[in-house]
């Protein structure tokens, strides 16, 4: 059942969504870590972002407030929640990966570093959450949109959805001052830890129903 108040981003929309994602998260820690160069972060991210979109746009369900593309949020449905070897492969990890090597910053950490610093994450996921749920993966809003409310607008339709469906809501974010906007919308943090090997902090956060 297809959200009708908010635009579902679509393969043809696909660059202009990777390029408002490079934005929004421009200064996100685990981004900052991955890509630890500003210029190189603008030159090489929007791969992750199409790779992580085209997955979103094959596996789940992908939003943003209006075709303009204001913003974009990546929400998996129930049993789709976790990518595995072969769906990663189709949306494009292979060049994704390949791009990411082409950094010269001497900060740079190696794919397999980086694959260990993912998989770490994902297993305390699995962890946390053990029961069929929506997982909001990535939701982020171009900085010249930002503080229009479009966040809540990408948000609250969904959740109205899920609510009926009977299914909870896990997301995850690095940047403290979002959880307060979680919270307000009926998140609760169930997980506050270091990833390992870093000075970044994983807020999990869960919304039942």
């Amino acid at each position: 059942m297809i959200v009708k108040e908010i635009y579902l981003v679509q393969k043809k929309d696909l660059k202009k969504a990777s390029t408002v994602l490079m934005r929004a998260f421009h200064d996100d820690p685990l981004i900052r870590l991955v890509y630890p160069n500003d210029e190189e972060r603008i030159k090489y991210s929007p791969y992750l972002w199409e790779y992580l979109l085209l997955d979103g746009i094959r596996y789940g369900e992908v939003y943003s407030p209006s075709d303009l593309i204001e913003g974009i949020a990546k929400w998996l449905p129930p049993g789709k929640e976790h990518m595995g070897i072969w769906r990663s492969i189709r949306s494009g990890a292979i060049t994704m990966s390949r791009m990411a090597s082409k950094q010269k910053d001497e900060r740079f950490l190696s794919m397999r570093k980086i694959a260990e610093i993912t998989d770490h994450i994902l297993k305390l996921h699995k962890t946390l959450v053990s029961e069929p749920h929506w997982y909001l993966a990535n939701i982020g809003v171009d900085p010249k949109h930002q503080g229009k409310g479009f966040a809540s607008k990408l948000i609250k339709p969904m959740i109205k959805r899920i609510e009926e469906e009977g299914y909870p809501v896990f997301l995850e974010t690095n940047f403290e001052g979002n959880v307060a906007l979680y919270e307000h919308l009926g998140f609760e943090v169930i997980d506050e830890r270091l990833v390992p090997e870093t000075d970044i902090t994983n807020w999990a956060m869960l919304k039942t129903i």
